[in-house]
C-alpha cells in the first residue's frame, strides 16, 4: 500500500477515495503521471497492444491500492467502536463486542 488513510477518506457516491490533504493529491498526481504517461508514449510509437497491457497492469495496480486503503480506513474505524471488558490485573484475556449491550444485575 502506498497511500495513507489519513489521506483520504470515502467517497459518498460510487466506490474509491478522495483526498483531503496534499499528500492525498500528489498521491494522486502520482498514479496519474505513473499511468497516462508510458500509455501515451506507447501509442505514440504504434504499440497499441502493449498500451491496452499497460493501462490494465496499471488499473489492477491502483486498485489493489485503492482497496488496501479503503481496508486500513475500516480497520481503524471498528478498533474504535469496540468496547473491552477486563475484570482485573488478573484476567489476561480481553473480551470484545460489537454487537450487544452488556448491564450488571445486582
Amino acid at each position: 500500500m502506498f497511500g495513507k488513510p489519513e489521506w483520504f477518506k470515502e467517497k459518498q457516491i460510487g466506490w474509491g477515495l478522495t483526498p483531503i490533504c496534499w499528500q492525498g493529491w500528489l498521491y494522486a498526481a502520482t498514479w496519474l503521471a505513473v499511468i497516462s504517461i508510458p500509455f501515451i508514449a506507447l501509442v505514440l510509437n504504434s504499440l497499441v497492444i502493449e498500451s491496452f497491457i499497460w493501462m490494465t497492469a496499471s488499473l489492477v495496480a491502483i486498485t489493489l491500492d485503492t482497496g488496501a486503503v479503503l481496508k486500513a480506513m475500516k480497520r481503524t474505524e471498528t478498533e474504535e467502536d469496540v468496547l473491552y471488558i477486563d475484570e482485573g490485573e488478573t484476567v489476561s484475556e480481553e473480551f470484545a463486542t460489537r454487537n450487544y449491550d452488556f448491564r450488571l444485575r445486582r
